[in-house]
């Protein structure tokens, strides 16, 4: 079983850092890896799909993990149509290697190249699919080419070239964990402790101190401040209390007293039991009668 296990390759989870596309899978430059199977049913995975007449026309996608330039890592790729301009910071993979002919037929592959330094993410792995419409597990999709599905895997960069901890965490300076030499005071300077407290020899830990008076009684309850001794209390204050902070209000000092007509009406709304006195239909006719001459008269006057 070890030996069986030895055989097997490694994953290989180094970031993508250059493409490119050939006519012939055997003439794959040298440091890249062509993709000449599908990912699904092991089919050719030839991206031009021409006809069956004339002369056949292939293509095929080639990814490396070592050439391209360097400190640059591919950390997304897209499909666009063919007259579509690629998107911003994006490169069109337009032309075969060696050859120089057009790489595609009606769409075009674009990736983004990205400074190691300036992504936490890259491509680490390309896949074709021909049948499946739907990315794997781990993979997302790139973009359909002639009926071929890309898609590709990404994954973080190795820790030591994380931005986000170089941008986040700033560089700190070293610190000495080893004690000095040149301190103020040497070893045979005995060091006073600012508390009374001195050595119990009745314990048997003789690192353990014991006060040298007792501690003082708990307070009784009649101890206990009275209201009466509140200076808010005894000045009429209105104070407000939240949590362990207490404020005034800003009205201390400030009598509150109704005004004279407040007066008036409260007394006479207690003379008469808290009820107004009801008027009479005279009363009230004598009050709010009304004539209607203006009116009268000015429906004699049309």
């Amino acid at each position: 079983m070890k030996e069986l296990y030895n055989t097997l390759p490694l994953p290989d989870d180094r970031p993508v850092t250059a493409l490119c596309v050939v006519e012939d899978p055997s003439k794959c430059p040298l440091g890249y890896t062509v993709v000449a199977k599908s990912h699904d049913q092991d089919l050719d995975a030839d991206l031009w799909k021409d006809g069956f007449f004339g002369k056949r026309i292939t293509r095929y996608l080639c990814l490396s993990k070592t050439e391209g330039p360097s400190g640059f890592v591919i950390d997304s790729l897209c499909v666009i149509n063919d007259k579509d301009a690629p998107p911003n910071g994006y490169v069109l993979l337009s032309k075969t290697y060696g050859a120089e002919q057009r790489a595609w037929r009606k769409r075009q592959l674009t990736y983004r190249l990205s400074e190691k330094n300036s992504v936490f993410l890259a491509i680490t792995d390309i896949i074709i699919l021909s049948k499946s419409k739907k990315a794997p597990e781990g993979f997302t999709m790139g973009g359909e080419i002639n009926g071929l599905v890309l898609c590709y895997k990404s994954a973080p960069l190795p820790s030591n070239s994380n931005p986000m901890l170089n941008r986040v965490l700033p560089s700190l300076p070293a610190v000495n964990l080893k004690p000095t030499t040149n301190s103020g005071f040497t070893s045979s300077t005995p060091v006073v402790s600012p508390t009374p407290y001195t050595k119990n020899s009745s314990n048997a830990n003789p690192q353990i101190k014991s006060p040298v008076r007792p501690a003082p009684l708990p307070p009784l309850n009649n101890d206990k401040p009275s209201p009466d001794d509140n200076p808010a209390t005894k000045n009429h204050l209105i104070v407000i209390s939240s949590s362990t902070l207490s404020g005034f209000t800003g009205l201390e000092g400030v009598p509150f007293s109704l005004g004279p007509r407040v007066q008036c009406g409260s007394n006479l709304s207690r003379m008469n039991g808290g009820m107004k006195p009801h008027k009479t239909a005279q009363e009230l006719n004598a009050e709010y009668q009304y004539s209607f001459a203006t009116e009268r008269e000015a429906m004699l006057r049309l």
